[in-house]
């Protein structure tokens, strides 16, 4: 029987926008929270096509809805022009949407109105740690991220990974029209994989694709708008010279990272065990972020030709004269924790801005050394969670 997994987001009490990838189990999580909806799916051909043709179907289609009654519609970014119809049914009979999308590139591109503002937006992710929690599922989570299709059937996950990449050309590249011709950015798309994790150089990613550099930037924008990746901004304390100023890109999902950059079925070196650690901790961080409406901001910190630190996180704005304050983690893909690797994080933590360090691994000792905390994984999440880390 395959495990269900219990999601952290709750459902918000009016309408709302889901936005997240592909296969990350949106529409279960509807299923579970609104089990009464009207659901209209615009993956099926059908529908899709009826109120392309014809929006304003939606109004005869939910006349047995009354206010307060809820509308599931699936990936809204289909059919743009539904927001102007879902906008004047909530307007006119009060019913609440749940509308969910893979991409926010064609809404945005359409200039379609979101509700004036009135629809709240959550955000949706793979599976945090928090949510899956048996060290058993660990090793595979490193091997093949965390989607639940892949978690909930491990033994094929090479071949739902081979296949999601696929499907993403297909679906969201070349139905959607993001791109005159998909064979440049399916080659593109492989040459970002291998950077995953990685500071980014555009310029590297569009001489190794053999693609125009102004080309690349454009899909770089594709993969951020249908939530396939994301870049992390540099932390520029100036605490040293040669403080990097470029973003790391990494991909949401290790595992798809590796399916795309056409590895899934090859033995990974460690390097890569420890780009895929970094995605999960970085996972957990933006699953907390949102679903707990944090709202605080990532960053990475490195040096050119000394150290980087993975990930920055801003627990308190800047605010007039009131300085910003961040708490630093570094993650390493390792049972043991390394005495050296406290360095970077006992010296930015002598920084007044750091509130704390921490080093996040994969063994079992919880330790305090040079002013860094350092947390097994699961410890790690638990504070995360428990509203302790930031």
């Amino acid at each position: 029987m395959a495990r269900i997994f219990s999601r952290l987001l709750d459902p918000p009490k009016k309408t709302f926008l889901l936005l997240g990838p592909r296969g990350t189990g949106k529409s279960t999580w509807l299923a579970k929270h609104f089990p009464r909806a009207v659901r209209i799916d615009l993956l099926h051909t059908e529908q899709l096509y009826r109120y392309r043709s014809n929006p304003s179907l939606l109004r005869s289609d939910l006349s047995g809805l009354r206010a307060g009654e809820w509308a599931v519609i699936d990936e809204a970014q289909k059919v743009p022009d539904l927001l102007d119809e879902i906008h004047g049914l909530y307007e006119a009979r009060r019913i609440n949407f749940a509308i969910t999308g893979s991409s926010a590139r064609k809404l945005r591109r359409a200039d379609v109105n979101l509700l004036g503002g009135r629809a709240i937006r959550c955000d949706f992710f793979p599976l945090a740690w928090a949510e899956i929690k048996q060290a058993s599922f660990l090793d595979t989570c490193l091997a093949y991220g965390t989607l639940p299709p892949v978690l909930t059937d491990p033994a094929h996950a090479a071949d739902t990974l081979a296949s999601y990449v696929g499907t993403y050309l297909q679906e969201e590249i070349a139905a959607e029209a993001l791109t005159r011709n998909v064979q440049p950015f399916a080659r593109f798309l492989q040459v970002a994989a291998k950077h995953h994790a990685q500071v980014l150089n555009v310029e590297r990613v569009a001489q190794q694709a053999a693609i125009k550099r102004r080309t690349v930037d454009t899909y770089f924008e594709i993969l951020e708008d249908t939530l396939l990746g994301l870049r992390l901004p540099a932390y520029r304390p100036g605490l040293r010279s040669k403080e990097v100023a470029h973003p790391k890109f990494y991909f949401f999902d290790a595992g798809v990272a590796r399916a795309a950059a056409g590895w899934i079925r090859e033995t990974m070196p460690d390097e890569w065990r420890g780009f895929s650690f970094e995605t999960l901790v970085l996972g957990e961080l933006r699953a907390f972020n949102s679903y707990r409406r944090k709202d605080k901001r990532l960053f990475h910190y490195s040096v050119t030709g000394a150290f980087d630190i993975d990930f920055v996180v801003e627990t308190q704005k800047k605010v007039l004269n009131r300085p910003g304050r961040f708490v630093a983690i570094e993650a390493k893909a390792s049972s043991q924790w390394r005495s050296e690797w406290n360095r970077p994080l006992a010296m930015i933590a002598e920084h007044g801005a750091i509130d704390a360090a921490y080093g996040v691994y994969l063994g079992k000792k919880t330790s305090v050394n040079d002013a860094v905390t350092v947390l097994p994984f699961a410890e790690f999440s638990r504070r995360l969670w428990a509203g302790d880390i930031v």
